[in-house]
């Protein structure tokens, strides 16, 4: 955090007041430096390619399936997801974007898609 800090101190000034934003640290999120009220992006937001990438391998590795089976629009029952399977799976998801999936809204997942859609709308 203090590299952080100070490689961008350093690139925009000294003089200026500096804050960064901790939570938005976790990659590949939004980073952005406010200085006065000027904000300057540091890093880019969220690839949603990446993130269905991510899920789908994810997805793969916890059904134990080869990837290629594995789309946007599989259903998890379809790939032969059982109930607890797909708490493994929300939870691998969680673990490896290190976002919290509120239950109401993970019961609503059904397909590979709409679960990195929700990855995606909860990282930007």
């Amino acid at each position: 955090m203090a590299a952080l800090r100070t490689a961008l101190s350093t690139r925009i000034g000294s003089q200026a007041s500096l804050t960064v934003r901790t939570k938005a640290l976790r990659a590949p999120r939004l980073v952005a430096a406010r200085v006065g009220r000027v904000q300057r992006v540091v890093a880019a937001s969220v690839d949603k390619e990446q993130v269905l990438t991510d899920v789908r391998s994810i997805i793969a590795e916890q059904l134990g399936t080869d990837l290629d089976k594995v789309a946007a629009d599989s259903k998890f029952v379809d790939l032969g997801a059982d109930s607890l399977d797909t708490v493994e799976i929300m939870m691998a998801l969680e673990e490896k974007f290190d976002i919290t999936l509120d239950e109401e809204n993970a019961e609503k997942i059904s397909t590979v898609g709409e679960a990195a859609e929700m990855i995606s709308q909860q990282m930007s």
